[in-house]
């Protein structure tokens, strides 16, 4: 007789195909729980009862350390500064993924604000090749690359002081 109770086969399946998922990608709990509805809707039916199934799944995979919603906000905060987006955006992000918002405020809070937010700027700046990094000198479209930064979740007066920046100041900035 085994020790470890067995599972079901809709339990085994539940487990092998969060697994697989969180093997591919990282993601939040609110996330996978809707990725384990959905493949359940899929492979059960829609009138299956999965909902204390997906909740035992949830918690093995805790439980194993394989999803944890504050370093999964850590590596998306990290990631998206790095790409040049805004709190604002990111936050958003974050939200559509199902995590919480007190904890997207605590990852924000613990960086230094008015920095990272000036950086990933003058990163969505240099990515999109506008402000300092323009190839011409147009002074017509200082406008268009304010707009394009404000879109992008800045604040107006930080996107107009990026985009008339001298290019040194910017790149001094990004080595930081």
């Amino acid at each position: 007789m085994s020790i470890i109770p067995s599972l079901s086969c809709e339990e085994s399946w539940m487990r092998k195909s969060a697994l697989h998922y969180l093997g591919q990608r990282s993601t939040s709990v609110a996330n996978l729980r809707q990725v384990l509805q959905r493949r359940a809707r899929r492979k059960l039916g829609p009138e299956a009862d999965v909902a204390d199934l997906i909740e035992r799944t949830i918690g093995y995979c805790r439980q194993l350390g394989f999803i944890d919603d504050a370093s999964f906000v850590e590596a998306r905060l990290h990631a998206g500064r790095s790409r040049g987006l805004s709190a604002r955006r990111i936050g958003a992000a974050l939200a559509a993924k199902g995590v919480d918002r007190t904890l997207v405020a605590e990852a924000l809070a613990g960086e230094e604000s008015d920095a990272a937010e000036e950086r990933a700027a003058a990163r969505l700046a240099q990515r999109r090749r506008i402000g300092p990094w323009r190839r011409t000198d147009k002074e017509a479209e200082i406008e268009r690359e304010i707009a394009i930064l404000a879109r992008g979740g800045f604040a107006v007066s930080l996107a107009r002081r990026i985009i008339i920046a001298d290019p040194d100041e910017i790149r001094a900035l990004l080595e930081i």
